[in-house]
């Protein structure tokens, strides 16, 4: 019995000698916030070099058959609103989406080198680099592709020589204007 005693106050002693311990570790938040912000930074320091990739995101199907020919319209305005319908609607269906430039050079979104297996990445959640102001409306700090059909995006990430003229593109993370609202423009 006496040593009963013992043994409870052994144990507690070493639990309040470990709980500060537990209290500086960091919590998941914490985390994420300043992998954000370590994005961020390598995002804006990447752009004043010019080295990230800017483009429209256009849906793979109406790209290649020809139906909406986006690559033959006025950049920024790849599609009417018709046709946006329709192809994000395709591209809800798992059509392939990719990132059309300025200059014409199609990158399509891919995993990172080295990398056999992935999901799609149409569903994928990317992380958003954000501004002070769209922190304070409490804006979504990712986004996914296919919500993003017709509009211009700013990619941080690495550019694959790919095939035929498509060049792969492994998204890290990417900055657009505006709110962004899945399913709405």
């Amino acid at each position: 019995m006496k040593y009963t005693h013992l043994g409870f106050i052994c144990i507690a002693a070493v639990l309040i000698a470990a709980q500060p311990a537990y209290a500086q570790e960091k919590t998941g938040k914490e985390k994420y916030e300043e992998r954000l912000k370590s994005l961020a930074e390598r995002f804006f320091a990447a752009q004043k070099a010019g080295t990230t990739v800017k483009g429209v995101i256009v849906e793979g199907n109406s790209l290649f058959n020809g139906t909406t020919e986006p690559q033959n319209k006025p950049y920024g305005k790849p599609y009417t609103d018709a046709e946006r319908k329709v192809a994000l609607r395709s591209a809800e269906r798992n059509s392939k989406v990719f990132l059309l430039a300025r200059d014409g050079t199609l990158y399509y979104p891919t995993v990172k080198k080295g990398q056999a297996e992935s999901e799609s990445l149409g569903a994928y959640r990317f992380d958003r680099i954000i501004t002070e102001e769209q922190k304070q409306k409490k804006t979504l700090p990712w986004a996914t592709l296919v919500p993003m059909v017709g509009r211009e995006i700013e990619v941080l990430g690495e550019v694959y020589p790919g095939c035929g003229g498509v060049k792969g593109l492994y998204i890290e993370a990417l900055w657009f204007e505006g709110e962004y609202i899945p399913g709405k423009n």
